[in-house]
């Protein structure tokens, strides 16, 4: 709460020191016959004395601007830019008698000159808007020498990246990022975002996926991903660029790694590797919810730690600050252009994780006047490896047509070994069971995928076809062998043990077809065809084995927990979409027919075939910057779902497959509204989704009075899921010496569910509130303060007086300072603050974690960077979750990194140049001769 009020004087004394700033400069721009207004032009207001950069604005929908905060007595230049058109020079200075100035109707003039060739390197714009592209001038926005693109990104105006790294452009979320158009490992954002240093960048560029705005054309806008190109200055496309580092310190840590890059004309050849123990993040929720399908499957549990980690639906997705990691890893990446027309990307990735891992865990699971405590300790060892290949050929038929095919190979080997050891009790009866249970797992995955695309433009306006092939092909085999002893206290008291391998074969296919068709019948109508033709097929098979009289071969086949499924369908959908523009509205209704055929057949069951056929409506509206979306889907259920086996590899948490399973239908609603405020300088934008579902599969659950829960799937109707959030911006700047950005965001969620336990129904209302404070203030770029704070309300309300309501509030604190004095010196510090005033006891409530550093740059253009850094200064770190889910509240506390010293050096590499003497000499000293 200290670092909230921090943040807020801060943000009065700005406000108050911008008040007095009142020089202002407005005006109207139009085309040159006056009749047309500009929109979203951009006009940039520079010291005339030495070219830098006071302000921006851009122009609003009227053509009109306003610039404020101007400063009094000083000579200034005004330049306005629009693409198309030529550059606007003005100069002025505003004073106490005249503070205000109209530049009255601005009439620009049609220019065939791109904006590069007529504007000076100094006088580029900040941001400017190219049709549907945000570009932003690298230049315009400082970061330190040593900072990467990640660093540049968080400086950009609408522009948020998290601590994990996952990026958003105004709320939406980054799906690749590009260097200079082509792919870069694969579009991955983090590889880039994190690796490339921010003084290459000439500019960044933003604008929709294309790509999967083509694979879905219907897709709602807030869901549509945004992409990042980032063009690199003239002088880096000839040389070589990157970095080396290498570090250690106390508690046998230590970090080492590097990134090499050659860029040519046509050629980009892109090399990393890494290796450290210290916890490096790993996938953020962001990329989970976007390409890991949850968004689409719904999300029925969601837990969130202090170190910023997350699990869904139960499954940790690493960055959950869980156990010590060591993360190895390297890769390569080849971008080539063959003439004009055909371009191709290659690489290679090799991903390795080992991680130990302690945990205490305590659960509360309530039914009527009674509550079950099952407190359980977990020590694992697990490591994974993983190999990515992939490529990417485009290939330029003709100025319309474009082909792509991009393939992917995904090996995966993992083995861990777990220790879990848990006991049971109630407020009537303290000691139920005893558990302690020994696994090891061993397995292997494997798979290959491909998307291959075809399209056309058309010289008719607004005509354009799609034709997209989908292929996916899984195979993995996992063997979990099991060592379980329960003691059961209830008189009579009892033990049972359990000694068995489960071995696991899954085998996936799945081939599509799909088309886009639009055709514009007149300037306000035309028609949209969309179709899809699936085929897929499921193979899943387990056998049990139990341990042999040698005591060492588990050769006996138990056959009541072995079993195999085999399902196979076809799925097609063909869609008619009517796009009718009306002024500034579109709006475009449509209609679905969709058949499902499924055939499941069971080893020991009698097959279940399945035939479905659904009329399904939809609608997409826009206007201004809102945008509206209704539509249904049909998902079919996971065949380990429909496997009709326990899984008994937690003797007390024993899990059934349903085989009667049906598939879910989706009714899903979309809203967004995004604007910029030309005139204040504002930025908001606003999402809403949610979904009623029929068939949704969720799981009932029984509990006897030893103790032992089984869950089983089964479909119900009217579950519902509401989510919105909404984020206001605004950057304040004073004399070109002070920068302020304030962001305020809200997200919540509303879930209706249903929980069935002991044949007990419930109807469950879930609320969860999350509003949070960004404050960031930057004095000359030598004092840095950001200062972030958010706050968790999570109830659940229950139907049934069976279940009483719960009730979790969390708080988050994250502060940063960064100093750059004196010259060649950084001072950076950190505190991370995560109170929950309502875990179980034994579990601590809070968290602080203070990290620190101090780096020397030098070398010739501070190439050289040695640091020292410490993590955890209090020794108090730990890692705290809590889960709400069902009837029930789950606490976990995990030992994660502790305190210790880091002393890192890094070695900046830029090796540029032009030919000399007859070689091309990339560097004054000649570092790399060609």
């Amino acid at each position: 709460m200290r670092q909230l009020l921090l943040a807020i004087c801060l943000l009065t004394v700005a406000t108050r020191s911008i008040a007095q700033d009142k020089g202002s400069i407005k005006g109207k721009l139009a085309d040159s016959s006056g009749k047309q207004s500009l929109s979203l032009a951009t006009i940039t207001v520079f010291k005339a004395k030495d070219t830098s950069i006071i302000t921006y604005r851009l122009s609003d929908p009227q053509g009109e601007f306003k610039v404020p905060g101007l400063p009094l007595n000083i000579p200034c230049r005004v330049v306005i830019s629009f693409s198309g058109y030529r550059v606007v020079r003005k100069e002025f200075e505003l004073t106490a008698d005249q503070p205000q100035l109209d530049l009255g109707t601005l009439k620009l003039v049609n220019d065939a000159q791109s904006l590069e060739e007529v504007l000076v390197t100094a006088e580029r714009p900040p941001v400017s808007v190219k049709k549907d592209t945000i570009e932003f001038n690298a230049s315009a926005f400082k970061t330190l020498p040593t900072a990467l693109v990640e660093d540049l990104l968080k400086k950009l105006p609408g522009v948020d990246v998290d601590k994990d790294g996952n990026i958003t452009v105004n709320g939406r979320a980054v799906n690749r990022i590009m260097v200079d158009g082509k792919d870069f490992f694969g579009g991955d954002p983090k590889i880039a975002s994190r690796n490339l240093p921010a003084n290459i960048i000439d500019k960044v560029q933003v604008a929709d996926d294309k790509d999967q705005l083509d694979q879905n054309p219907d897709i709602n806008r807030s869901q549509l991903g945004q992409v990042i190109n980032l063009r690199l200055k003239k002088s880096i496309k000839q040389g070589w660029f990157g970095k080396a580092y290498a570090g250690a310190g106390t508690d046998d840590r230590y970090e080492a790694g590097g990134i090499m890059n050659m860029f040519r004309d046509t050629l980009q050849v892109s090399v990393l590797g890494y290796t450290n123990n210290l916890n490096r993040a790993g996938f953020g929720i962001g990329d989970v919810m976007q390409t890991g399908g949850f968004q689409r499957s719904g999300v029925n549990s969601v837990s969130i730690n202090s170190d910023g980690g997350f699990a869904l639906n139960g499954v940790s997705f690493g960055g959950m600050g869980q156990g010590i990691v060591k993360s190895t890893g390297g890769g390569l990446n080849i971008n080539n252009e063959f003439g004009k027309k055909v371009s191709l990307n290659m690489q290679y990735f090799y991903g390795q994780n080992n991680t130990r891992l302690d945990q205490l865990s305590n659960v509360q699971q309530f039914f009527r006047d009674t509550a079950l405590t099952t407190r359980s300790t977990t020590r694992q060892a697990s490591d994974e490896y993983t190999h990515r290949i992939g490529a990417s050929l485009r290939w330029k038929i003709d100025s319309f047509t474009t082909f792509r095919y991009a393939p992917q190979v995904n090996i995966k080997k993992n083995e861990s070994e777990r220790l879990f050891n848990s006991i049971a009790g109630s407020n009537y009866e303290p000691l139920l069971n005893e558990s302690n249970n020994s696994q090891r797992v061993n397995g292997n995955d494997i798979g290959y995928s491909h998307n291959i695309s075809y399209n056309r433009t058309f010289r008719k306006k607004d005509r354009s076809l799609y034709i997209g092939q989908g292929f996916n092909l899984y195979s993995g085999e996992d063997n979990q062998f099991n060592n379980i002893i329960d003691t059961f206290y209830k008189v009579p008291t009892s033990k049972r043990t359990l000694n068995q391998l489960r071995d696991h074969d899954a085998r996936n296919f799945r081939a599509s077809l799909s088309f886009n068709y639009n055709e514009p019948l007149t300037k306000s109508l035309g028609l949209k065809f969309n179709g899809n033709a699936e085929y897929f097929k499921d193979n899943d098979e387990l056998n049990t084995y139990n341990q042999g009289v040698s005591g060492e071969e588990y050769d006996v086949l138990n056959p009541a927990l072995s079993n195999a499924v085999k399902r196979s369908g076809t799925r097609g959908t063909i869609t008619t979409l009517l796009n009718w523009k009306i002024k500034k509205w579109s709006i475009m209704p449509g209609i679905s027919y969709q058949t499902l055929n499924i055939d499941n057949e069971f080893a020991k069951n009698p097959s279940i075939n399945q035939n479905f056929n659904y009329l399904l409506p939809a609608l997409n509206i826009n206007v201004k910057e809102w945008s509206f979306s209704y539509n249904v889907n049909v998902q079919e259920p996971r065949a380990t779902d429909l496997q009709p086996v326990v899984d008994n590899t937690n003797t007390l948490y024993q899990q059934l497959g349903n085989p009667s399973l049906t598939p879910t239908k989706a009714h899903n609603l979309g809203l967004y509204y995004n604007k910029y405020d030309t005139k204040r300088g504002m930025n908001y934008n606003v999402y809403f989704n949610g979904s009623i579902s029929d068939d949704a599969v969720i799981r009932e659950r029984t509990v006897d009075n030893k103790g032992v829960q089984i869950t089983r799937p089964i479909n119900i109707n009217g579950i519902w899921r509401f989510s919105a959030s909404t984020n206001v911006s605004k950057q304040f700047k004073f004399k070109s010496n002070w920068q302020l950005s304030i962001r305020g965001s809200f997200w919540g969620d509303y879930n209706r569910n249903i929980v069935i336990v002991n044949n007990n129904r419930s109807e469950v209302k879930n609320w969860r509130i999350t509003p949070g404070l960004n404050a960031s203030f930057n004095l000359k770029d030598k004092f840095e303060f950001n200062q972030r704070y958010s706050i968790g309300w999570n109830k659940s309300q229950y139907q049934s007086d069976a279940y009483p309501d719960l009730e979790v509030i969390t708080h988050n604190s994250t502060s940063e300072v960064i100093v750059r004095l004196p010259k060649h010196f950084v001072w950076e510090s950190s505190i991370d603050y995560f109170y929950n005033p309502q875990t179980a006891p034994g579990v601590r409530k809070s968290n602080l974690r203070w990290n620190g550093g101090i780096n020397y740059m030098f070398l010739k253009d501070d190439k050289g960077q040695l640091k020292l850094s410490v993590y955890d200064l209090l020794n108090q770190n730990i890692s705290v979750n809590r889960v709400t889910r069902e009837n029930y509240i789950q606490d976990n506390q995990t030992t994660i990194l502790r305190r210790y010293f880091l002393l890192t050096f890094t070695y900046n590499i830029r090796s540029f140049g032009a030919p000399k003497g007859g070689q091309k000499t990339f560097g004054k000293n000649g570092l790399f001769m060609f």
